[in-house]
């Protein structure tokens, strides 16, 4: 009888032992300048603010207060960041510095990341991104830079101490590499071409889009689909962002005809990021019976954003949604895979009173900054402005961000009003603990 209890007894250390030893993954989706106001103008505008965004369904949010550092003083802070310090605080749990790539302001020290240590531990680890792969969010993750734009040998913003960020993400010897960044392929290291060395180092390095859908199954690979950031997925009809409004001789505005937002024909040359995603997932997945740490960037949220160019926002504001579900999908089905969605910093956009709303005339005194009137897809029309700059690169707001969480254990689940630097250490103790 004995015997029989402990033969039992073993039975279930043994299944205890193999559901512990599962793989364990973190799968973090960054809307890169997507505040609030930029999920609500998308879900206006789709769906005339009624139910329709994925994101909307998600039952655990909060709110992250984020913040930088100033580079003259560390001692100091900076009210409003870019998506690198944005991106150094997901991916060290450190403020820094607007430009600076996980090191520390003002004195420029490293800073490890969590893809680092993921890395060190024997976890498969990928970034993807609708930028060029270099930039600020995936740079984050995998480099050490003073300044973001050091991207490839020669560039301005890299001195005779820079290791550009390219090489650095090549040494990281990261799994899945997807995104932007054709003029970083011919850029030299160790005697070889980018390129070059990706593939001696084992990468399957794909450059159009039928290459990466025909390409079976990778565990190593590099898809670049654009020689910088990839197109947006929408345009306005007109083909113009917001602008000044006319006014007439009495400087009364002359509303411009509300536009409606079509597909960029550039676009259909280049994968999607959902399409993208999952053949990260898919990569990640085999052969790892240890996890892995996947962060995944909708970039043109914000770079529309500073463009004045809502369509684009809201195109790549409902990619990135279709992407979280997928992803979210994805978690359902595999055992302790966490997902967090937030956003690096917030964005720009403002949607403001409708013309009909105010019983005066408005003048072009009183409608300062960029305009765009927009029919929704129901037939209603919204008011979108931009005020941040009056020329032709809009600012970043120092606005908290959400922070959507699906698979944390109750007593990690973010809640409340949180630091944005909070999300990385409760990443690391999910994966790592």
């Amino acid at each position: 009888m004995r015997k029989l209890l402990l033969s039992a007894s073993l039975l279930t250390l043994t299944a205890c032992s193999q559901a512990d030893a599962e793989p364990k993954n973190i799968i973090l989706l960054i809307g890169d300048g997507m505040g609030e106001a930029e999920i609500a103008a998308t879900r206006n505008y789709e769906f005339d603010s009624g139910p329709g965004l994925f994101i909307d369904t998600l039952q655990n949010k909060a709110s992250a207060i984020v913040i930088s550092k100033r580079n003259d003083n560390a001692d100091h802070i900076a009210f409003v960041g870019d998506s690198a310090s944005g991106g150094t605080a997901l991916a060290t749990g450190n403020l820094t510095s607007v430009r600076r790539i996980s090191t520390t302001a003002q004195f420029g020290k490293p800073i490890k990341t969590i893809a680092e240590v993921a890395k060190e531990k024997g976890f498969k680890v990928g970034l993807v991104t609708t930028a060029v792969i270099t930039d600020a969010t995936p740079a984050a993750f995998a480099a050490h830079a003073d300044n973001r734009y050091c991207m490839k040998a020669g560039d301005d913003a890299c001195n005779a101490q820079s290791v550009p960020i390219v090489d650095q993400m090549l040494s990281l010897n990261a799994d899945v590499l997807l995104g932007g960044g054709y003029q970083l392929l011919p850029a030299a290291k160790d005697g070889k071409t980018i390129e070059e060395f990706a593939v001696a180092q084992g990468y399957d390095v794909v450059k159009s889009k039928q290459e990466f859908l025909n390409l079976g199954e990778s565990e190593k690979l590099w898809g670049i689909f654009s020689d910088y950031h990839m197109p947006r997925t929408w345009i306005a009809e007109d083909g113009k962002a917001a602008e000044t409004v006319t006014v007439d001789a009495d400087n009364n505005v002359i509303f411009p005809d509300a536009q409606q937002c079509i597909v960029n024909p550039d676009h259909a040359d280049i994968p999607t990021l959902e399409s993208m995603t999952e053949k990260a997932l898919s990569s990640l997945s085999q052969n790892n019976d240890k996890g892995f740490f996947l962060m995944v960037e909708g970039a043109s949220i914000d770079k529309a954003a500073h463009d004045a160019d809502i369509c684009g926002s809201m195109g790549s504001m409902l990619e990135f949604d279709r992407t979280v579900e997928l992803v979210i999908e994805y978690a359902k089905t595999h055992p302790n895979t966490v997902v967090i969605v937030t956003a690096d910093h917030g964005g720009s956009t403002q949607n403001i009173h409708h013309p009909y709303y105010e019983s005066y005339k408005r003048t072009g005194d009183n409608i300062p900054g960029l305009y765009e009137l927009l029919k929704t897809k129901g037939g209603n029309e919204m008011s979108i402005t931009y005020g941040t700059d009056n020329i032709s690169d809009q600012a970043h707001t120092g606005i908290n961000v959400p922070v959507y969480s699906y698979g944390l254990p109750d007593d990690m689940t973010f809640k409340g009003t949180i630091r944005q630097t909070d999300i990385k250490g409760t990443m690391a103790k999910y994966l790592f603990d």
